[in-house]
């Protein structure tokens, strides 16, 4: 049986038990609605591949250059 199949025979059997007016007949027209909303193919998420390039002057880091005098603490 494919889906489609399926697909038909629940909304079939929904259209039969609207006849009847019992709240188990309620209850299963809502199980195979939600059912039949299940089976619905969903799209599959688009995945988007973003590739960035940075030329080469702006890849190499900058170093820091070391203070030039020394911290000198006089002693009293």
């Amino acid at each position: 049986m494919t889906i489609e199949e399926i697909r038909e025979e629940l909304q079939n059997k929904i259209h039969e038990l609207e006849w009847r007016n019992t709240v188990r007949s309620l209850e299963l027209i809502t199980w195979m609605q939600e059912m039949l909303r299940k089976l619905e193919t969903k799209p599959d998420p688009i995945k988007k591949e973003v590739k960035v390039e940075l030329p080469e002057e702006e890849v190499k880091e900058e170093k820091k250059s070391a203070p030039k005098r020394k911290i000198v603490f006089k002693k009293k």
